[in-house]
């Protein structure tokens, strides 16, 4: 008995030293002339999150902001010991408001600001699958039926998403073309498409964690000249003007991103 009393004498002084020594030793760095000197440069680095827009049963996503993680930029300047723009190591701020917890509610726009838009097109014949390799700046969509390996090897480094059924989702036709894409994209599919709301689309894609997207511009390049701003989603209706639209994007400031790329928070 007594053996034992002296292994947990033993353990709790060997564990109350080790928690004491950490703490002298965060002390000791917090205090360290270098560690104060990345505290003043703090403020100088922060930049705020923008957050996402929520109105009613729609969002447009934020951005996240940055700030320096202390810790981990005195870990990385100690060696030398003074401080080292190069060296500074930042974490993420988040928004209030993220689309993994809004799935409820519909995309209709990137955040306003960037100057980024994305042009998006709906595959849902087999002759625009060869027409759509041509463009390497659209986000395919593409419809159910149409969804194969041996289709989707046809696009590679593409980013590729279901359309459904004619724009029609359930629960089972998203985790089989979830199945296929997931294996060709190497990632989750996160996206379904919409023309307009349905809830009962939203309901089965949020139940699938993934978010819905409305674009806010469908047409062609009437439709983009009339309508285009800061994170517009644009639906094309045919793949007959994309150069034109392409250089009119262009021509004002804009850049043209993959969906993914624009609704990054």
């Amino acid at each position: 008995m007594k053996k034992i009393l002296n292994h947990i004498f033993v353990s709790i002084l060997v564990i109350f030293s080790f928690f004491y020594t950490d703490k002298i030793i965060n002390l000791i760095n917090k205090n360290d002339p270098l560690m104060l000197t990345i505290k003043e440069k703090e403020d100088n680095y922060r930049l705020e999150a923008i957050e996402a827009v929520v109105t009613d049963n729609t969002i447009i996503p934020g951005v996240k902001g940055k700030e320096i993680d202390l810790d981990k930029s005195y870990e990385e300047m100690k060696s030398g010991g003074v401080f080292r723009e190069e060296a500074i190591v930042f974490k993420d701020i988040e928004p209030l408001s993220i689309l993994s917890n809004n799935q409820d509610k519909y995309i209709i726009k990137g955040s306003t600001s960037k100057n980024e838009v994305s042009l998006i097109y709906i595959v849902n014949n087999l002759n625009d699958i060869e027409k759509v390799e041509n463009y390497q700046n659209i986000t395919i969509f593409m419809d159910s039926k149409y969804l194969t390996y041996d289709r989707l090897s046809k696009l590679k480094n593409r980013e590729v998403y279901s359309y459904g059924n004619g724009g029609k989702y359930t629960e089972e036709i998203i985790t089989k073309d979830n199945k296929i894409l997931s294996k060709f994209n190497r990632q989750n599919s996160n996206y379904c498409l919409l023309k307009e709301s349905d809830e009962k689309v939203l309901e089965s894609c949020m139940n699938k964690k993934m978010s819905t997207v409305i674009p806010n511009i469908i047409g062609d390049y009437y439709e983009v000249k009339e309508n285009i701003s800061k994170g517009s989603i644009i639906l094309l209706n045919s793949l007959n003007n994309v150069s034109l639209i392409e250089k009119y994007i262009n021509s004002k400031g804009y850049k043209i991103v993959s969906l993914s790329k624009l609704l990054e928070e």
